[in-house]
């Protein structure tokens, strides 16, 4: 098999080693994504140490907030997948150019209005949540710089998601590659002010970032518009067309609004964390903790992207018996999977938090309990994982919207405030009794969360309607292949 692989290699190979072909690409990806963050945080944390703290806290503050903003966006671009996969499973290739096309276009399109509605409304966001003093203003001055960026973001996130549909994961791997190198050497060039520039600080790292997405964005279209891609849409093919946007909209926005109730699902458990006695603590614990799981969801992503392609195309080629099998294999290798990438964290979780952070023993400890209590509940979010792109791959996406919403706000949220506080007051007044443990009640709500959707999730997967396809067109090619 080549780097890029055909329809009929994705259509005829091995599952387990098919998935694996696909999603190396799209794991190191996911990596480079992560390792945007995780520069931000290496570079951060070498400050003094409460200028550490408060920027470490500051930035995984910002991240939840610029993820709500660009999900409906994303959603969007994630919506596509189905529809370019079954385009090139079916063998219409016309098809498949014509709403790459359209797909960027209304990405781009909305993702410069949530820039534009983000960078404006930075500060107020972030003091509604509850931040307050040094950590409210290094949270909004990096916020509203990343705020800018967003369209540049999506362009390389979205549009790699696209190209990834029809097969190519190569592409914007090595797009994303070299966005992350060129941020790792500019986040300590301009957060400490060398080669004879001022000292940005936070403000530095964003720069960096922003930077960084700028370049990526105009190489990956320079590959897309100038016809270099397997995908080859035409200029007219940029220009919306109801007809086309219409159903790109049916799509999508399931995905898009589950991935903004996830995305300020997140906000309010930072909100949460922020009403803690000590808000700073708990969101550096939590950001540092976090940044470790996330290491794990590198592989998480690349499977789970990698079945979602794989089932596409077989469901656009109407393989049913190998869209069963693609679902079957994929749950079991992704929890035992994870269960061992748990396990290896465990028991280095001493050394890998104070990797990023080493001089705030409060932080290591908070971290450590964080990756404790958390990471019990990692292998059946990889579960739920598959469970949700099963759905999103074959064009279900208003089922992956409820599972999603379930898992966050039907559970996680709920459980989260009454395992954290004492007291909790509804919207109308009335006054509910909690359990009062803090930041503690936080992790085991994220684990008991992931136990119970996989458990839900199981019932959408037996169901079985992930095994209908939504594009309505017959494959070129006989069926068998």
């Amino acid at each position: 098999m080549a780097l890029r692989l055909t329809r009929d290699e994705i259509l005829s190979g091995g599952i387990v080693r098919t998935m694996f072909l696909l999603g190396w690409p799209m794991m190191l990806s996911s990596l480079f994504q992560t390792l945007y963050n995780l520069a931000d945080m290496f570079w951060l944390g070498r400050l003094p140490e409460e200028s550490a703290k408060i920027a470490v806290a500051a930035i995984n503050l910002s991240w939840p907030i610029v993820f709500f903003f660009i999900s409906f966006a994303g959603g969007l671009g994630r919506g596509g997948i189905p529809i370019i996969s079954q385009y090139v499973g079916a063998n219409r290739r016309d098809k498949a150019n014509h709403y790459t096309g359209q797909i960027f276009a209304v990405v781009i399109i909305i993702a410069s209005v949530m820039a534009i509605l983000g960078f404006l409304l930075a500060h107020p966001i972030f003091q509604l949540m509850g931040a307050r003093g040094e950590l409210l203003e290094t949270a909004a001055t990096y916020g509203s710089v990343i705020f800018l960026g967003l369209p540049f973001m999506f362009i390389v996130m979205g549009g790699g998601q696209v190209i990834s549909a029809e097969g190519d994961t190569v592409t914007p791997l090595m797009i994303s590659g070299t966005s992350v190198l060129i941020n790792a050497i500019l986040d300590p060039i301009m957060i400490f002010g060398l080669l004879g520039l001022p000292a940005m600080g936070v403000i530095g790292a964003a720069v960096a970032t922003v930077i960084a997405r700028i370049i990526a964005a105009i190489w990956l279209l320079y590959l897309l518009l100038g016809g270099r891609l397997r995908l080859k849409p035409s200029r007219k093919d940029f220009r919306p067309r109801w007809e086309s946007v219409k159903f790109i909209l049916k799509i999508g926005i399931p995905s898009s609004a589950r991935m903004s109730a996830r995305a300020f699902g997140f906000v309010v458990m930072e909100s949460i964390l922020l009403h803690l006695p000590d808000q700073t603590l708990a969101v550096a614990s939590y950001g540092i903790g976090n940044r470790n799981v996330n290491m794990m969801f590198v592989i998480v992503n690349g499977l789970a992207s990698s079945l979602t392609i794989m089932l596409g195309q077989a469901l656009g080629a109407e393989r049913i018996d190998r869209a069963s099998r693609i679902g079957w294999v994929g749950m079991h290798l992704m929890f035992y999977l994870l269960l061992g990438a748990s396990g290896v964290i465990y028991v280095f979780r001493d050394p890998v938090v104070r990797f990023f952070i080493p001089n705030n023993p409060d932080v290591i400890e908070g971290a450590k309990t964080f990756l404790s209590i958390v990471l019990l509940g990692i292998p059946y979010f990889g579960l739920f994982r598959v469970e949700n792109s099963l759905l999103t791959g074959s064009g279900h996406t208003m089922q992956s919207m409820i599972l999603s919403v379930l898992r966050l706000w039907g559970i996680r949220i709920p459980l989260a405030a009454y395992m954290a506080f004492s007291t909790v007051t509804l919207p109308g007044g009335m006054v509910l009794s909690g359990l009062g443990y803090g930041a503690i009640g936080v992790w085991f709500a994220m684990a008991i969360s992931n136990m119970l959707s996989a458990v839900i999730g199981g019932a959408f997967y037996l169901k079985g309607d992930w095994k209908r396809k939504v594009v309505r067109v017959r494959p070129k090619t006989p069926a068998g292949i």
